[in-house]
């Protein structure tokens, strides 16, 4: 049969000639090389480079020992809002408000995850029971999410 066959159904397929465009697999010498990271300009992932003490799961693993809750937050809250309110008590690392994916609505509480502990403990005494908004703050501590 004459012409290129482009399928793998085809009952002729053995009796093409190969083609010389496409090469499907590397030779075995250059996948060993490739395996190994010997090749030049190879990929290598971050948590393999040398110097890399953390792993992958470590990197995404918030620090929750400085996180504060805050609850019955009004529906225009955002977290730029929150940002503003904790600000002045240290350093703010993380802000989250929870929002309604279908409405795009405040739920009703947030996070706010602090650099330093004492900050945060000076922020839960001073906003809880504050009015923001014509609505009462409550501010605790996060308790950490099971997995």
């Amino acid at each position: 049969k004459k012409g290129d066959h482009w399928t793998s159904r085809c009952p002729y397929k053995d009796l093409a000639p190969p083609s010389e465009g496409f090469v499907d697999k590397p030779a075995a010498s250059d996948a060993a090389s490739a395996a190994t990271g010997a090749t030049k300009g190879s990929y290598v992932p971050p948590s393999m480079r040398a110097g890399a003490e953390r792993t992958g799961s470590d990197m995404r693993r918030r620090n929750d020992e400085n996180s504060v809750r805050v609850t019955n937050l009004s529906e225009d809250t955002r977290e730029p809002d929150l940002h503003d309110l904790f600000r002045p008590f240290g350093a703010v690392s993380r802000v989250y408000v929870a929002i309604d994916q279908k409405t795009g609505i405040s739920r009703g509480f947030g996070f706010v995850n602090f650099v330093n502990k004492d900050d945060a403990q000076r922020a839960i005494d001073k906003l809880n029971g504050y009015g923001y908004d014509n609505l009462i703050l409550r501010v605790e501590w996060a308790t950490p999410r099971a997995n």
